[in-house]
């Protein structure tokens, strides 16, 4: 099966950094092993992530949201307290196998769409 997910920030606030990204990506993969699920393509702007996956029927695709975003809030908010707080839920879209490239295509361009929410450099500590 394949999935069109998307979830954002806490109302919608722009918190996610380049460096927070770079958490959601990791949690992502790192969730993915733990519940089988294959991140396929995604996108993480300042203000919410898109990953289209691929998951068989009996894996729960909450499983792996809830693990996702906890892990890459524990990780953003590990460097920088306070920096990350995702919204409640998410939204999940099953798809067709035909309907792959055009998603993937969608989720490539998020950075285009929006340009005003592409994530800011990391501010280095020293």
């Amino acid at each position: 099966m394949y999935a069109h997910v998307t979830w954002h920030t806490y109302q919608r606030i722009g918190c996610v950094n380049q460096a927070a990204a770079k958490d959601v990506r990791l949690a992502a993969a790192r969730a993915g092993r733990r519940t089988g699920i294959q991140v396929l393509k995604g996108a993480v702007l300042a203000d919410h992530v898109h990953l289209l996956v691929s998951f068989r029927p009996d894996t729960r695709l909450s499983d792996f949201v809830r693990l996702t975003k906890t892990v890459s809030a524990y990780l953003a908010n590990d460097r920088v307290p306070g920096a990350v707080r995702w919204a409640r839920g998410y939204y999940a879209a099953t798809l067709a196998k035909r309907d792959l490239a055009q998603v993937a295509a969608y989720i490539a361009s998020q950075h285009k769409r929006h340009p005003d929410r592409i994530p800011a450099p990391s501010l280095k500590v020293y």
